[in-house]
């Protein structure tokens, strides 16, 4: 099978994804949605040799969409990540993240906790996209919501996806700021969502005919 019929049904399978994902009522909203502290400006910084860091004024600006949802307010709190990669291809560690309702780690009422995996970032000019819109980022989920009764938090089950989108990269280069070996620092927005299990299972059932298709090629030569 030639590579561009092996291209056509993944791209069919990812598109139909995305549909379902786009109709979808879980899709309706992101279930938590992050703010930094606007009083600031160092939302993100890169110290250049290797480790991002986020400021700790991370707030949830919406739950379910819902700006008066009960969790609004509370602190988002994102572990430091290294870089590694170049070219504007790159990958970042994961760690525990959590929300809590004091703005200092381990303070205060924790009303989630779990674990970040690692994952790709890509670079656009000043932007640097980290985490995919399609795919399990945290697990081991636990959840304390009897204090503030948030119907966000109620919503989440075992698993999260988490989308981060960073801008400011030095000189107007995300790539340049990391391969140079620059500092940096900048603003972002991101969120956690529901993974959406139809979508998940169209996008890996994709990957698994692509690669089978690509070992038959491989087997013929």
């Amino acid at each position: 099978m030639s590579n561009l019929v092996r291209k056509f049904v993944f791209l069919l399978l990812f598109f139909t994804a995305v549909s379902v994902c786009i109709t979808s009522s879980a899709f309706a909203a992101a279930t938590i949605e992050l703010t930094p502290d606007q009083s600031t400006t160092g939302y993100w910084s890169y110290d250049g040799a290797g480790t991002l860091s986020f400021e700790q004024n991370i707030t949830v600006d919406r739950g379910l969409g819902d700006p008066a949802d009960t969790l609004v307010g509370a602190f988002v709190h994102i572990p430091n990540m290294a870089i590694s990669g170049s070219g504007g291809s790159y990958t970042l560690s994961g760690g525990v993240i959590s929300i809590t309702s004091s703005s200092a780690p381990g303070l205060g009422t924790t009303y989630l906790t779990g674990t970040l995996a690692a994952n790709s970032m890509v670079t656009f000019g000043s932007m640097g996209i980290a985490y995919s819109v399609f795919q399990v980022d945290i697990t081991g989920i636990t959840i304390d919501n009897t204090v503030i009764g948030s119907a966000a938090l109620a919503a989440i089950g075992s698993a999260l996806d988490f989308e981060l989108a960073m801008t400011g990269g030095t000189g107007g280069s995300f790539e340049d700021m990391i391969d140079s070996a620059l500092t940096g620092e900048g603003g972002f927005s991101g969120a956690m969502t529901i993974p959406e299990p139809t979508v998940l299972v169209l996008l890996g059932t994709g990957w698994l005919i692509a690669l089978k298709l690509n070992r038959r090629k491989e087997g013929k030569c």
